[in-house]
């Protein structure tokens, strides 16, 4: 079946943080007292997010709250804790956090003019919709599918179920690009998309998967005719 949609995951795969979290936090944090070093705090980031479950669809604002304070609990409670959050939480609200990839607006609207429907995908909050509205591509998507909406995140099946229905075209129609080897490309395989992993470092070398390495690669495996091949 020929590609009708691309699906894309979010952070590191459109944009990415305006350096580490660790290093945003860490600024900030340097603010009320905190002696931690970004790596210290960017290693207390990635644990306490992998253990912290699907971003809540009641109070995602609480949930983003209980891991930074769990991030601090590990590396040293700063004082002022929820003035401290607040700031850093605002901080990513928007372009502040967040920088586009170089080629993503161009790939975007390239893709956009061939007549192909655009998603995204991401175990992200609603703050993604202030992020890409003020990195200027929310206009680009016809559906964005985020998992603090859904209550479910990658590499659940639900959450890929709820962005097909979104784009509304079969899976086998869709083009699913992401930069985790787990969670987009082999799980979104096992919904059925057409998967691509975007490693943009080489991390993933060795893996028995189609990969690229910047957003460019995705318009030059798609024919120039909207009724492009499914990508194999």
């Amino acid at each position: 079946m020929p590609i009708k949609a691309v699906l894309f995951d979010a952070a590191e795969t459109l944009f990415t943080t305006r350096g580490s979290v660790g290093e945003i936090y860490g600024q900030t944090a340097r603010e009320f007292g905190c002696t931690a070093t970004f790596d210290e705090i960017q290693g207390a980031f990635v644990k306490q997010f992998r253990h912290s479950g699907p971003l809540s669809t009641s109070d995602e604002k609480a949930w983003w709250r209980d891991v930074v304070r769990r991030v601090f609990a590990e590396v040293g409670m700063i004082r002022d804790f929820n003035r401290f959050f607040e700031k850093v939480y605002d901080r990513f609200r928007d372009s502040r956090g967040w920088i586009l990839f170089p080629e993503t607006r161009e790939v975007l609207a390239e893709l956009k003019g061939r007549g192909l429907k655009l998603g995204v995908i991401s175990n992200f909050d609603s703050r993604v919709y202030s992020v890409m509205r003020d990195l200027d591509i929310l206009s680009f998507f016809d559906a964005v599918t985020i998992s603090s909406e859904t209550g479910y995140a990658k590499p659940q099946p639900e959450i890929f179920e709820a962005a097909i229905r979104n784009l509304d075209y079969p899976a086998e129609s869709i083009l699913l690009v992401g930069d985790s080897l787990r969670d987009d490309v082999l799980a979104g395989a096992q919904a059925g998309l057409n998967a691509i992993l975007i490693d943009r470092n080489h991390r993933h070398a060795v893996a028995d998967v189609r990969r690229i390495t910047n957003l460019r690669e995705v318009a030059a495996l798609l024919s120039n005719s909207p009724q492009a091949d499914p990508i194999r």
